[in-house]
């Protein structure tokens, strides 16, 4: 590989100013394919670090670039890799599968557990990978965890003009079923009660119209202010009510019904007993009298059906006894109808809440149930890496690095990807105290173990939602990255470049992202970690030295910048070589390779064996 062991240079300063950073610090992801062959050909391409990755899922094929996965290589190529590294003195770094976006188990209309069970299980696999090749460092994971409104993400961004009036808000329940999922424009109307001689009940106009006042979501947030609850939770308890009160209503009035039905049966059944004692004395007195009362409480049959009728003159007092059992099936009628009623009321409130039951609600925004599942998976994760790296002895922590990526799902936003590694944190650090860890172990070892990786490609997309000027959006993007650094939230880091649309992976230098402005804040904040340039827009046969050329010119200021026949004046170039004013015909010596060979070649043009 090329030996980057000294940094030299023809002028008195380098092109970026107090940037201590070398092409020894970046190296090169190659995420599809074999992984044999991908670090084979970095090694070629000069790189000093290389970030192996993947895009199977499940069961894996070598067949296909895009079916590997990290059991598919076994234990002799996985010691392959690791002395071919160790040999040419390239360190390693692992990305699971591209195809896993997520820990919470996001899918459709729900949170499913099994989901995000399967893809914790992917990067536990990923894990042994890392810990068998790269023996620890970074096992890097995306993160979009949920899609949410751009406008969530911060006051300055913005999808669209009205995304602030009409996106989408979603609450799910303790179980991960979405129980809402409604536009910020709709409105609940909600009832204005009157007290009237101690009797509350809905206030009306002048025509006997019941009034109701339509609550906006902006009202919901202000009210959410004074009240410290989350405006969707309220906004729905406000849209539930009615379901709420119709429950309410019904159980109370079925509960009524079987009230009076009950009166009815203690009145019957005295009925029932004076006609019995009647009878002891005379029985045509106690038929009389049974007759009277089976007509009064409506058990005699109508006049119309004389057969029925004929019975009923034979024999009263039999249908007046039929009127207890009728009453009593009439109140257990009553109850199961007011039971149902009421658990209707219950299931809301075990919802919404209500404070004077004391109930707390159980329902919870998409973020925070999304928020507490991910953490929870990759706190399990951070731990099961934690395990391994104790179990292989390894020298290097290896930490699960979760990866902001699109600017549509929750965690791309750079204080998004902040809260994951804070609760994944605080997560892995309940988990290490109940295995007796002390606090403050715990947490040293759960902030080695969970770091982020800050993708700043990825970071530039969210310059198309941004609502101020291009100096503005540079200027938030290093204060939020700055942030990160400083507080030891990012541990790995991506380069690619863009024009701040999609995650295009151009050559560094070749799109707007601010990477000169980023590195010398990485260098500021002491970061250690290899950073990886995403090679993907080079053209085809240019990708990995297109991409390890740029970045070592753009990134690292290196004056090999550029290889080729082509004459290219000063001022078309990143940098200059040695005083020249065109990009060198050639290069020679330990820095010779022929990247149109059919065979894998050292830079010395000696073949691999």
């Amino acid at each position: 590989m090329v030996d980057f062991g000294n940094d030299y240079w023809s002028s008195g300063k380098k092109r970026l100013e107090n940037v201590d950073i070398s092409a020894r610090d970046i190296g090169i992801s190659m995420g599809i394919g074999d992984p044999w062959t991908s670090i084979k050909t970095a090694v070629t391409a000069g790189a000093s670090h290389v970030e192996l990755g993947f895009m199977g899922m499940q069961k894996g094929s070598l067949s296909s670039p895009t079916s590997v996965t990290p059991e598919i290589i076994g234990k002799s190529k996985r010691e392959d890799i690791r002395q071919f590294a160790k040999v040419n003195k390239v360190t390693l770094s692992t990305h699971a599968t591209a195809n896993v976006m997520g820990f919470a188990g996001m899918r459709e209309n729900r949170f499913d557990e099994a989901a995000a069970a399967q893809s914790v299980y992917e990067v536990k696999r990923a894990i042994d990978f890392a810990a068998d090749t790269a023996e620890g460092g970074p096992v890097v994971i995306h993160t979009g965890e949920f899609p949410r409104p751009i406008c969530e993400a911060g006051k300055d961004f913005l999808a669209h003009k009205d995304e602030q009036k009409k996106a989408m808000w979603g609450l799910v329940d303790k179980n991960g079923q979405m129980k809402a999922m409604l536009s910020r424009d709709y409105t609940v109307p909600v009832v204005d009660w009157v007290e009237k001689n101690g009797i509350k009940e809905p206030a009306k106009d002048e025509k006997g119209n019941y009034l109701y006042k339509n609550m906006s979501y902006d009202e919901f947030v202000e009210e959410a202010k004074k009240t410290g609850e989350k405006p969707e939770k309220l906004f729905f308890s406000k849209f539930m009510e009615k379901e709420r009160l119709r429950a309410s209503a019904e159980k109370k009035r079925w509960e009524t019904m079987a009230d009076e039905y009950k009166k009815q049966y203690e009145m019957v059944k005295n009925m029932q007993d004076s006609v019995a004692d009647l009878a002891k004395k005379d029985k045509e007195a106690a038929d009389y009298a049974a007759m009277r009362y089976a007509e009064q409480v409506h058990v005699a049959p109508p006049k119309e059906d004389a057969k029925e009728y004929r019975k009923f003159l034979n024999n009263p007092q039999e249908f007046l006894g039929k009127a207890t059992d009728k009453i009593k099936k009439e109140i257990s009628y009553a109850y199961e109808n007011s039971a149902a009623a009421g658990r209707q009321e219950r299931e809301v409130e075990l919802e919404i809440g209500n404070e004077e039951k004391g109930i707390k609600g159980s329902i919870k925004t998409l973020k925070d149930f999304a928020l507490e599942k991910s953490a929870s998976n990759i706190a399990e994760l951070g731990m099961y890496a934690y395990q391994v790296e104790k179990d292989k002895k390894l020298k290097k922590a290896m930490f699960i690095a979760p990866e902001n990526v699109f600017p549509e799902q929750y965690g791309s936003h750079p204080q998004e990807l902040r809260e994951i590694i804070i609760q994944s944190r605080a997560e892995m650090v309940k988990k290490l105290v109940a295995k007796k860890v002390s606090e403050d172990e715990a947490t040293k070892i759960a902030a080695e173990h969970i770091k982020a990786t800050f993708d700043i490609g990825h970071a530039n997309t969210w310059k198309k939602y941004f609502q101020g000027s291009d100096k503005e959006f540079k200027e938030w993007f290093i204060k939020q990255s700055r942030q990160l650094l400083q507080e030891g939230i990012i541990g790995h880091v991506h380069i690619a470049d863009n024009f701040g649309y999609y995650d295009e992976h151009l050559t560094p230098g070749e799109g707007n992202v601010p990477i000169e402005e980023f590195m010398k804040e990485v260098v500021k904040a002491g970061l250690k970690d290899k950073m990886i340039v995403e090679p993907g827009a080079q053209g085809e046969g240019e990708s990995i030295y297109g991409s390890m050329f740029g970045a070592w010119a753009k990134v690292a200021s290196s004056p090999i910048y550029r290889i080729g026949n082509v004459d290219r004046n000063w001022t078309d170039v990143s940098g200059s070589y040695f005083g020249q004013t065109h990009t060198p015909r050639y290069i020679t010596g330990g820095y010779l390779i022929n990247p149109k060979s059919e065979e894998d070649n050292w830079w010395s043009g000696t073949p691999i064996e």
